[in-house]
């Protein structure tokens, strides 16, 4: 199945065909503009997505599936936000391409993205009303564009538009910090519950309980050595607990009755010298609690033990950092 940042990836290259036509068909814009837009932006989510090659080539080096399952993350955003302004900038001189006929174009199409982005971001925190209230405000302002003609005005929506999310985003943070605030007494597994509570003995045979991390952030994460974006996972895993161990504790939760053996597991935590603790789920009864299904699961549990997150599929530290600052 496809998750997180990867189906976004999908999905957007999908999108940017039913863009197209409607930019040749309903917008009426020439096709050479149309495949000027539709190439600087497959370009661009090349790059970005390889770009995590740039910024850790040892990384990609060691495993090269790892390009598969990341980004280059902010470094990678700039690398190809730069690639497009060059590129449309070279196209425009090249085929002598109006800039207001661009814009034009290029409004609507833009504004049809940020629908793509901000449904996958509700799809990914559906608890957010406010991600969804962004999404309807862009497909609003798509509806619109598409009929504008006038340039100065699409400015003028364009800047409305990202005031508009700016407000959202900040009403959104408030709320947020506020329902973090208050306690919850419910257990389960749902965002706002507390995390229940399990012991397990970890691979230096210790037991091991949930709540003895209560007072730090926990990243609970469900794994096997067999399972490839998991074997991906761990060594960004190892880099974020190096660099904040002190105050985040990372649990990984290995399906052990899904191993060939425990030597698999040591083994390969052996050979990624990994340091945090891997805790054994002999029987399978943690990730049958925890309702896991794909693998890597990772639940983002804070300071009381409440659940503020869920994540289905690998994580990179970039994620994990992000994760971690917005809680």
């Amino acid at each position: 199945m496809i998750q997180g940042e990867n189906l976004l990836l999908v999905t957007s290259l999908v999108m940017t065909y039913v863009f197209f036509y409607y930019g040749v068909f309903v917008l009426k814009a020439e096709r050479r503009m149309m495949d000027m837009i539709f190439n600087s932006f497959v370009y661009s989510l090349i790059i970005w997505k390889l770009s995590y090659g740039i910024v850790h080539p040892n990384m990609v080096l060691e495993n090269p599936l790892t390009l598969l399952y990341f980004n280059g993350g902010v470094v990678g955003l700039v690398l190809a936000g730069v690639f497009i302004v060059v590129y449309t900038y070279w196209q425009l001189k090249k085929q002598h391409i109006p800039f207001d006929a661009y814009i034009r174009v290029a409004s609507p199409i833009y504004f049809g993205y940020w629908i793509v982005f901000l449904a996958w971001k509700g799809s990914e925190f559906p608890e957010n009303r406010f991600i969804w209230l962004q999404a309807v405000v862009a497909a609003a302002f798509f509806i619109v564009s598409s009929r504008i003609k006038t340039t100065r005005k699409l400015w003028q929506l364009l800047v409305s538009f990202h005031i508009v999310v700016f407000i959202f985003s900040s009403i959104s943070d408030m709320t947020k910090e506020t329902t973090s605030q208050q306690p919850s007494t419910n257990i389960g597994m749902d965002v706002g519950e507390i995390a229940p509570d399990f012991e397990l003995m970890t691979l230096k045979g210790e037991k091991m309980k949930l709540s003895q991390f209560r007072g730090k952030k926990v990243v609970l994460n469900f794994w096997a050595s067999w399972c490839p974006p998991c074997r991906a996972e761990m060594p960004e895993m190892q880099r974020f607990h190096e660099q904040y161990g002190q105050h985040v504790a990372i649990v990984a939760v290995n399906l052990t009755n899904k191993e060939k053996s425990r030597d698999a597991v040591e083994t390969f935590v052996n050979q990624k010298s990994v340091t945090f603790d891997i805790t054994l789920d002999e029987q399978g009864m943690v990730s049958k609690t925890y309702k896991v299904i794909t693998i890597p699961t990772s639940y983002i549990i804070d300071e009381q033990g409440i659940i503020r997150s869920k994540h289905v599929g690998p994580l990179s530290y970039d994620a994990m950092k992000r994760a971690m600052l917005s809680e």
